[in-house]
Order: C-alpha cells, then structure tokens, then sequence
C-alpha cells in the first residue's frame, strides 16, 4: 500500500485520538475518495480513516465482529460528532495483496485468496450484525435503474440486457453467508501470504457468497492483467458451491450499486 508521509495539526483530531496521534509520523494512505486513510508510527502502529458524520459505523461493527472471529483488527476507537467519523484500528502485519513480492507470485496469490474466502464464508451468520446485504443491494440496484445510474467500468455490456438479466434473476440472490463486500486485493493483509487478516469492511454482512466471488475474480483480472488466474482462484475456493445465475446476479449487482 500506498504511504505518503505528510504533516498533520494534532490539534484536528478528536482528544479521545490523542494519545496514537501525539508524537506519530503520520503518513497518508487513502485509497478510496469516499473516507481519508492515515497511517500512523508511533507507541502503536494504527489506521485512521476519517469520512462524513455516520459513514465508519457499519465498518467498525463489521471490524469488531471480524476482529472477534480473529480475522480483522482491533478496533482502538471510534468517534462521531456533526464533523464527521473517526475510526482508528490496530495495523495488521504484512502488506496488502498488490504488494510487488504477492503479485510476483500470482499462483500462488490466486490460491490463497480463494482459500482465505472460504474462512469469511465459513463464519457464524448468526453473530453478524448486518443482516440482508443481498436484498440492501437489490433494492439500491432497483432505484439506481430506475435514475439510469451504472457502473460502466463493471458492466460493459448493452445497459438494456442488462436491466433484463437483473430483472430475471433477481430473485435467486441468497443471503447464505457472511460477505467481505469489497474482496478485492488491497483489502486482504498477508504476511508471505500467510494471512493477518481483512480490512476496509464497511459494506460487509450476510449476503450472497457470490458477491465476494465476483469481486475476486474481478480483482485479480484488473491487478494482474489477465483473466487466466481465475480457475486457480475458483478451484481453491470450491467450484461445486459456485452457482454460474448467482454469479451473474452479482456481477450486475456490483455494477447496479455505487
């Protein structure tokens, strides 16, 4: 990952964040527009992600379940006011899935990453403090239709076709297991792909394992420009649980959902 070391006024941050934020070197980290990411060095290695009032909820929740099944970090603090979120984890060991040394190994990286899948999909629903991902999706999928919005960097095909597909096989979409929601590379952590744990798990919850399925598949064919890793990373995780109509499902609903 990406870090970038930068002054920053401890006096912006929160008082309840001082004690990781006094001293550190900090250094930027953000990888997505929606939420700034700040790593910081200090007394103790930590994350800041910092977004709109309301927005880190569901990710620290998501975190502190993951955390519990000992597959996430630990969360040190979370702080909402009209300002806007504050959500400070425990920096996982090892480096990201696009770190050089993983991607130098694409076999292997396939590998592991549909392995690693099964142990989120593994995990007790019951406990999961989201339920219903799949329908959240399917509903937001529905109006963004209906205002014309897509993804065209996720469905490349007729918008039309599309819609119909979606139309037809929206019922058969399960919420069966818990999801990562956003299984791509940069948000597995490893260690010589021995595995720390996952991260960025603010759209997570019980959901339909094809969701992760089609980020993986995506991910891997975007980070190593080619699409010939795919078989290695589906056999991993078990071919004979795999539904080709889920699948399609959720890869419209990934291009359908902002």
């Amino acid at each position: 990952m990406i870090r970038t070391q930068i002054s920053f006024d401890a006096n912006t941050f929160p008082a309840s964040l001082g004690q990781y934020v006094n001293n550190a070197k900090i250094y930027d980290s953000s990888c997505s527009k929606s939420a700034h990411t700040l790593y910081l060095e200090g007394d103790v290695k930590a994350f800041l992600k910092m977004a709109a009032a309301g927005k880190l909820l569901r990710e620290k929740l998501m975190t502190d379940f993951m955390h519990s099944q000992g597959l996430a970090a630990k969360v040190l603090d979370y702080f909402s006011d009209e300002s806007g979120d504050y959500l400070m984890t425990e920096a996982l060991g090892g480096e990201d899935g696009i770190a050089e040394h993983h991607l130098a190994d694409p076999q292997r990286l396939a590998a592991c990453f549909g392995e690693y899948l099964q142990m989120i999909h593994r995990l007790p629903v019951h406990d999961c403090p989201f339920p219903g991902r799949t329908a959240e999706m399917i509903a937001e999928s529905e109006a963004n239709i209906r205002r014309k919005y897509v993804d065209k960097s996720i469905l490349l095909e007729d918008i039309s076709r599309a819609e119909q597909d979606f139309n037809h096989l929206k019922h058969c979409g399960k919420d069966d297991v818990v999801i990562h929601g956003d299984y791509c590379l940069p948000n597995i952590i490893m260690q010589n792909f021995r595995l720390s744990g996952f991260v960025d798990l603010g759209t997570g919850g019980v959901g339909d394992r094809h969701y992760d399925l089609f980020w993986g598949i995506w991910t891997l064919q975007y980070n190593l420009k080619t699409d010939k890793y795919r078989t290695i990373f589906l056999d991993a995780y078990g071919r004979q649980q795999i539904d080709p109509l889920r699948l399609r499902l959720c890869h419209l609903l990934a291009g359908f959902t902002e």
